[in-house]
C-alpha cells in the first residue's frame, strides 16, 4: 500500500491527482508511484504534504520495501520530520522578556 492520495485529495478538496502534482511540482507519475507503493515521497515533499493538511497515518500508513533496517528507516523519518517541524515552531516563538 501506497500513500493514501486518492484519500487526502478528497478529504482537503482537490479535484485530482493532476491537480495535486501541480500544487507540489512533482508529475502526475510520481504522484501515481506514490499512490501504488512503488515510489515514497522525499522528506521535503512529505513535509509539503504534511503542510497542506495530509494527516501522519495518510502519510505515514504505507507499507515501506522489505529491508533489515525498515523498522528503523521508518522511525529515523518519522522523527526527523517531527523534529523539523519542532524546529519550525521554535522559530516562530517570540523571545520572553
Amino acid at each position: 500500500m501506497g500513500v493514501k492520495i486518492k484519500e487526502f485529495i478528497d478529504r482537503i478538496g482537490i479535484k485530482s491527482q493532476e491537480e495535486l502534482a501541480t500544487r507540489l511540482g512533482v508529475s502526475n507519475n510520481t504522484i501515481s508511484l506514490w499512490a501504488k507503493g512503488k515510489r515514497y515521497p522525499t522528506h521535503q515533499m512529505e513535509v509539503q504534504l504534511y503542510e497542506m493538511g495530509m494527516t501522519t497515518e495518510e502519510l505515514f500508513g504505507k507499507a515501506y520495501p522489505s529491508s533489515a533496517n525498515t523498522a528503523r528507516d521508518d522511525f529515523d523519518r518519522k522523527s526527523d520530520f517531527f523534529i523539523k517541524k519542532l524546529f519550525d515552531k521554535i522559530d516562530k516563538l517570540e523571545p520572553r522578556g
